[in-house]
């Protein structure tokens, strides 16, 4: 066994079972942590690791939580709220860090006021969205340029931190960055020529999207993150698409938009009405997340990328197993970074078909109708 410990905040939640799963059978030593004592021990026994009872807002007790290990993984939310709390505390204790989330609020935040010494290693967004999705250009092409298109959505429970994460997305009056520059996304917005364009796209309706079965909602975002992979290669155009296959969760969304008032109690009512109103889509359906990505540039036919699987918290903890690899071989210098920065896609994609079966990826050209290449 590795004796370097491994610590995984959120340890009993979707995505955290599986982190702990996968990185324990890669033969590392584990701290579990959660506020759940009975199911953290449980799993702990399963594991035969150690569990450690942490409730993430006690400072002290995340502190301690943190001491002696030497990566902290978060997969505790709702992000939109931890922020970068558990990446301050690791960093007191020199401990490197891995989330899943954190995402843009998190990194602006340790920008304007860093942690960690020279030393420190920080991965944020080391999940299915934006890590894994902002990997998936690198993959298809080393040329920069183009129009890409990217569909981005399915049909599946969403719950707990996931839903509270969904309501304060569409609540940037309840997040700590409210009255700063930083800027979340904006619906109806895409990327062209160099800038951002606001209401260039529009929401529409198709029962002939390829690869989602039936009829679909497309509702368009351009998020902070989806710029910065814009930016990154130098794309002409993006267009980026939630895909819905339910009515009722693309219902509950539009109507919570602005109406959280950022008490305990009102999120946890938005929140659950999220979880009733995904499971009200998902009766009678197998549940499934997909990303297609389309690619067009100059010279070159066009290209595209089908992620497809049974969970997306599954392939947010594969994608978070991969960071702490790459991490743990030394692939990854100091300093704070956004996870499609610093990891290699091939060897991502790769990690994440070895660990989840129920993760498919294709690429092809569909202008060509023959699939080129399955991982």
């Amino acid at each position: 066994m590795n004796n370097n410990i491994i610590a995984v905040l959120g340890a009993t939640g979707g995505a955290g079972r599986d982190v702990s799963r996968w990185l324990a059978q890669a033969g590392f030593a584990l701290r579990l942590g959660g506020r759940r004592r009975e199911p953290l021990q449980q799993l702990a026994t399963q594991l035969g690791v150690e569990a450690n009872p942490v409730d993430l807002w006690q400072e002290k007790e995340l502190r301690e939580f943190c001491r002696g290990c030497t990566v902290v993984v978060n997969c505790a939310g709702p992000s939109y709220q931890v922020l970068d709390r558990v990446a301050r505390a690791a960093a007191s204790m020199q401990v490197n860090y891995v989330d899943v989330s954190g995402d843009g609020p998190a990194w602006h935040l340790l920008q304007q006021q860093p942690a960690g010494d020279q030393h420190w290693v920080a991965v944020l967004s080391a999940g299915m969205l934006p890590g894994l999705a902002n990997l998936v250009p690198g993959w298809i092409s080393q040329r920069a340029g183009g129009d890409l298109t990217v569909y981005s959505g399915g049909i599946e429970r969403v719950s707990g931190a996931a839903a509270a994460d969904l309501v304060l997305s569409l609540n940037e009056q309840c997040n700590a960055l409210q009255g700063s520059d930083y800027w979340y996304g904006e619906a109806g917005a895409s990327w062209q020529l160099g800038r951002r364009s606001r209401h260039s796209l529009s929401t529409q309706q198709t029962d002939t999207l390829p690869h989602f079965p039936g009829h679909v909602t497309l509702l368009p975002w351009l998020s902070a993150d989806a710029e910065r992979l814009a930016l990154r290669h130098n794309l002409s155009s993006l267009s980026w698409y939630n895909v819905f296959s339910g009515q009722c969760l693309r219902e509950t969304l539009t109507g919570l938009r602005g109406k959280v008032d950022g008490t305990s109690q009102s999120l946890a009512l938005a929140s659950a009405a999220v979880e009733k109103a995904s499971e009200i889509d998902l009766a009678g359906y197998a549940p499934y997340y997909q990303m297609v990505f389309d690619w067009q540039q100059e010279g070159e036919p066009r290209r595209r990328v089908v992620i497809r699987t049974d969970s997306s918290l599954a392939l947010t903890a594969a994608t978070a197993v991969s960071t702490v690899l790459s991490l743990m071989r030394g692939e990854i210098n100091p300093g704070v970074h956004f996870a499609d920065r610093v990891l290699i896609p091939a060897t991502v994609l790769a990690d994440i078909t070895r660990l989840h079966t129920g993760t498919h990826i294709s690429q092809y050209q569909p202008d060509m109708q023959a699939e080129q290449g399955v991982i």
